[in-house]
């Protein structure tokens, strides 16, 4: 008992089918990835861009691909939401490599204080960053290491002792 044949008009029409679902299927796990990729350290989040740019290049070929498929409306949707996340994550790791400098400061930031003031201090430092980083360069913003207190503490646990984040790179 074989299975049936497919008939020869509809044996490529069923390899595109499948091909194209492939090729959605991947650009939505490269978007998956590049979107988890982008907020950690700086090689993952060069990774995830790459991810990114991969998974917007694929769901834009699924979409062209998807023309004359039975599955249309999947792909489209599947291929639109690879595109979407994949532009996401590339504007997002592209945003954060570019202003890397001030991220990795706000980061150590972050991570040093405990109280919602200090927080709100390290947001006004990152908002302060951006805008010196991008008119005067990394050196005004690179020096900013935390809430009052924090460049204190960060200072021992940090094996470089207070070195700018621009030079950690």
């Amino acid at each position: 008992m074989t299975p049936p044949r497919p008939s020869p008009e509809t044996a490529p029409a069923d390899a595109r089918s499948a091909a194209t679902t492939r090729t959605a299927g991947a650009a939505l796990v490269c978007a998956a990835v590049a979107l988890v990729l982008v907020g950690s350290g700086l090689w993952l989040t060069v990774a995830g861009v790459v991810a990114a740019a991969a998974g917007l290049g694929l769901g834009i070929a699924a979409l062209v691909r998807s023309r004359g498929t039975g599955r249309r409306r999947l792909l489209v949707v599947s291929a639109v939401a690879a595109i979407v996340l994949g532009l996401l994550s590339l504007v997002t790791g592209g945003a954060r490599l570019a202003l890397w400098p001030v991220a990795e400061a706000y980061q150590q930031c972050v991570s040093s204080t405990l109280t919602l003031s200090g927080t709100a201090q390290c947001q006004q430092e990152l908002e302060d960053g951006i805008w010196s980083y991008l008119s005067g360069g990394p050196e005004a913003s690179a020096d900013s290491s935390g809430p009052a207190g924090a460049s204190t503490s960060n200072a021992s646990s940090d094996p470089e002792g207070s070195a700018p984040a621009a030079r950690r790179l």
